[in-house]
């Protein structure tokens, strides 16, 4: 008697199309989610010297205690700490998205997508899907990875 729903091969063809579809929509998406990365990036260093620039050229009314120069610096220092931070982030999931459209750095692409966990919510989404894609075996020969 024969079993009512056989097995049936699913045809190599069908998965490495379906592959190739979610690796170059997932470049596609590492690509958006850097330039996002960046943008917000340029926009906090932005922030941190425009309070510097509020800080330094408040009135005093002659009450000054003439440290409003050096506060202003502090805080021009935190906003550049934060940009030199957020430049090498920008740079190593820019070589992701690339390593994603090439089909290499695969340890890479991983760790960028578990740092892009770290943003809610639409990090945390794009991460998990990474690591899902990446996580096929078909995925992973694609790589070279056995």
């Amino acid at each position: 008697m024969q079993a009512p729903y056989p097995y049936v091969q699913p045809d190599p063809a069908a998965i490495r199309s379906k592959d190739e579809s979610d690796l170059n929509l997932l470049s596609i998406l590492h690509y958006v989610w850097t330039g996002l990365l960046g943008c917000s990036s340029i926009g906090i260093v932005a922030y941190f010297v425009l309070i510097a620039g509020l800080v330094a050229s408040t009135p005093t009314h002659g009450t000054s205690t003439g440290h409003e120069a050096e506060a202003a610096g502090v805080v021009v220092v935190i906003g550049l700490v934060i940009g030199l931070f957020t430049l090498p982030m920008v740079i190593l999931h820019l070589l992701a998205a690339q390593g994603l459209k090439r089909r290499t750095r695969y340890v890479l692409i991983m760790v960028m997508a578990g740092f892009s966990c770290l943003s809610m919510p639409l990090g945390t989404a794009l991460g998990i899907w990474t690591f899902v894609v990446l996580g096929r075996p078909s995925v992973k020969s694609l790589f070279g990875r056995a």
